[in-house]
């Protein structure tokens, strides 16, 4: 029984500390208004297309802090995985 106990804590902690899948932070953050991240990446290309990658997501970060910001753990997240997707 202790074993099971030991078990399930060191797996809820490990998944507890993972990073969040940011296409799931992406559609219930932003979804609402932005459904295609691939489409809103092409449309901000002006803005990101000459940007190192780090570039794309330090102006993404700052965007989304001035648009419609979630938390900094969610939009760090979210800005990261929107730099991937416009390199």
């Amino acid at each position: 029984m202790r074993v099971f106990l030991v078990m399930t804590l060191i797996f809820w902690a490990g998944s507890a500390l993972a990073e969040p899948d940011p296409a799931p932070l992406f559609t219930q953050s932003c979804g609402r208004c932005h459904r295609d991240a691939e489409r809103l990446m092409a449309r901000l290309g002006w803005a990101l297309g000459s940007k190192t990658p780090e570039e794309r997501r330090e102006w993404l970060d700052d965007f989304i802090v001035s648009h419609h910001s979630p938390d900094p753990d969610s939009r760090a997240a979210i800005a990261a995985w929107l730099a991937e997707l416009a390199s």
